[in-house]
This record gives C-alpha cells, structure tokens and sequence, in this order.
C-alpha cells in the first residue's frame, strides 16, 4: 500500500501511465494537481506528449492546467467519489491556466483514469482524511 500524493503512489501512477501506450498527444499538454493541506502543498502533474504519458511532482515545469484543491477533495476525486464537475461547482476545485484544454482532451483523460484505476487499490488516504469513499 502506498500513501495517496507520496514520492512512492507517484512512482506507481507513472508506471501506469507510461505503459498505457494509447495517452499520447500532439501537440504536448500538462495538467498539475496542487493540493493545499495544513502540512504545505502537495501534488503532481501529467505530461502528455508524442511518446505518451508520465507523471511527476510538482516544480517539473509549469502545467498548462492547474487543478487547485484541499486533500479531502483531492482524496475524494482520486477514489472517484466526486466528479471534478462537482467538486468544481461547489467550489471546492478550482482552475489555473487553460482549462479547455481539459474538455479538448476529454477523451484522453478518460483513458488515463482507467490507466490509473488499479492504483487505487493500493492506495491509502493521506493523513487527517478519511479512508471512506
């Protein structure tokens, strides 16, 4: 099991999106996850280019699209229990950069979710958050 945001669950999505040959794109875009939680921010950002996906944490450069959110949203939206349109919404999401580039993708993004589906399963909630879904 690994701790959802750590060095080691970003280790494991990156694994998972690199070997999903199907989340490749042209031109490039990134989407970034900042989290703001009591013990500092957190996070990570997806890169999609020609030869695919990977992911890393945060300060690799500066993603297109930023996702703005607190850990029990972030934890929320990882196990699928919210969607981002409703987290959005209520205004517990919010949006840096160029968020059309989320609907342009749409597609894309909703390969690299069931690329990254069975992480989820050995993934537990960062400290303070609950467990429950």
């Amino acid at each position: 099991m690994v701790e959802f945001l750590s060095d080691a669950w970003i280790a494991q999505i990156d694994a998972a999106a690199r070997a999903a040959e199907e989340l490749r794109a042209d031109p490039p875009f990134s989407v970034g996850t900042l989290v703001h939680g009591a013990d500092g921010d957190a996070g990570y950002q997806v890169r999609f280019d020609v030869d695919g996906a990977s992911i890393t944490g945060l300060g690799d450069g500066v993603p297109d699209v930023v996702l703005v959110t607190d850990p029990a949203t972030a934890w929320a939206l990882h196990q699928g229990a919210v969607r981002a349109q409703d987290a959005f919404a209520r205004g517990a999401l919010k949006l840096r950069g160029r968020p059309e580039l989320l609907a342009a993708h749409a597609d894309l993004l909703a390969t690299l979710e069931r690329a990254l589906a069975p992480a989820r399963a050995s993934t537990t909630p960062p400290d303070g958050v609950s467990h429950a879904r």
